[in-house]
């Protein structure tokens, strides 16, 4: 039994207890890893202050990802072309959560009867650029904490891969984005994660990284029954010249792309009652006469103007008004073609946009519009009728403007109005 300490009284550490301290301070040690980077074994029991059960772990997942590029690239230069010895500086992660400058070196062991793989010998240096690259302040000096602040708010995942495509490394981040584990991630199996309809793009775009060596970036949905979710992906070449394999960081924007399409819906939409509003309105126009080109019989635009709209909502208010608005819009939308568009131009006004229609459709699409307007509505429980005033203007001419369409049907719809006795 070894001696109480002669100050504190308790029992002096062992020399096994004292090693194992001193370890702790080690700015050299020695990792041995997998063809792809996954650690075996380590020198010391206790490697940065990590317990001595790091086996199977991602060399990749200790090292800060501005930094990744460079330690894949060795990596895969020493496992496609023997390229050992070559050293790399780059920014570790102690078990505490600090950051320090260390330089890597890959030497070869597949050839010790032992050891059978490659091993890194790794040493903390101090690097002025790296170091400062870090991001650090006086307040947090290796930049761990605004590190950490940036990975919670953009969680990115991290995908490499050889020159054949065949993914060797994926962190955690890749695989919630992704929703598959490693284990199905690497190889090819990270092609499945992508919906059926993009792969082909996604794909391609990684494999133009390799025999081009320029960036790329892809956006994909990913195939999740969980809804539809999206990412988008940058891909990089590694290997300068050679170009050895590339890495990608994956960022999954399902939230701004469903925020995206909310703001454009919102732009090109009527809020009261979900028709197209007149953005929107002359886009279709412009696009169905474009397609008149391609052998299309004709467009026309039929305007719309309620009759005794104004007394409703005189009467009843306008709560009343716009649910007779709303009421109109649906009946519109389900006498029309699955092709035709339906918008609400301005106030108790609507349009209706026709492609491919011949001069009897288009007579009866005017008089079931005309029915189903005028046929009796109960709102907000009143019970009301309008009428209606309905103007059509026609072109086979691909060239017309949309503008110019809208206001022969707008005029022709007055001209109705006014032999019908209507204000």
């Amino acid at each position: 039994m070894e001696p109480d300490h002669p100050e504190t009284g308790r029992p002096a550490p062992t020399t096994e207890e004292i090693r194992r301290a001193l370890r702790r301070y080690a700015t050299e040690f020695l990792l041995l890893l997998t063809p792809d980077g996954r650690l075996i074994a380590s020198s010391e029991a206790v490697t940065l202050g990590y317990p001595d059960d790091q086996g199977g772990r991602h060399i990749g997942e200790f090292v800060h990802p501005d930094d990744l590029p460079g330690l894949f690239e060795a990596i895969e230069q020493a496992r496609v072309e023997g390229a050992y010895g070559r050293s790399w500086r780059s920014r570790v992660q102690r078990a505490d959560g600090t950051w320090g400058v260390f330089e890597g070196t890959l030497i070869d062991a597949e050839g010790d009867p032992v050891l059978r793989g490659a091993v890194l010998r790794v040493r903390e240096v101090y690097d002025d650029e790296l170091a400062a690259g870090g991001h650090g302040t006086p307040e947090d000096p290796d930049g761990s904490d605004r590190f950490h602040s940036l990975a919670e708010a953009l969680p990115l995942g991290i995908l490499s891969a050889d020159a054949r495509g065949w993914v060797v490394f994926c962190n955690e981040a890749a695989e919630q984005i992704l929703g598959l584990p490693a284990s199905e991630l690497r190889g090819r199996g990270w092609e499945r994660a992508i919906d059926r309809e993009d792969r082909l793009e996604v794909v391609a775009a990684a494999g133009h990284v390799v025999t081009l060596g320029v960036g790329q970036q892809v956006t994909f949905r990913v195939a999740s029954g969980e809804g539809p979710r999206w990412a988008h992906a940058k891909f990089v070449p590694l290997g300068g010249e050679q170009r050895t394999g590339w890495i990608a960081t994956i960022e999954d924007i399902t939230d701004r792309r469903r925020a995206e399409s909310e703001l454009a819906h919102r732009a090109t939409h009527d809020p009261l009652t979900g028709l197209p509003n007149r953005l929107l309105l002359d886009d279709r126009v412009r696009q169905a006469c474009g397609r008149l080109r391609r052998g299309a019989e004709a467009v026309s635009v039929v305007f719309i103007d309620l009759d005794g709209f104004k007394s409703i909502n005189d009467t009843h208010g306008h709560r009343t008004g716009d649910a007779v608005l709303v009421e109109v819009a649906r009946r519109l939308r389900q006498v029309v073609r699955a092709a035709d568009t339906v918008a609400r131009f301005a106030g108790d006004e609507f349009v209706v946009v026709c492609e491919s229609i011949t001069d009897d459709e288009r007579a009866s699409l005017v008089r079931r519009l005309r029915e189903v307007i005028t046929a009796p509505m109960v709102v907000e429980g009143v019970r009301v009728t309008v009428d209606a005033s309905i103007g059509v203007a026609t072109t086979h001419d691909p060239g017309a403007a949309a503008d110019e369409l809208l206001v022969l049907a707008d005029q022709q719809m007055y001209r109705e109005k006014r032999a019908r006795g209507e204000r």
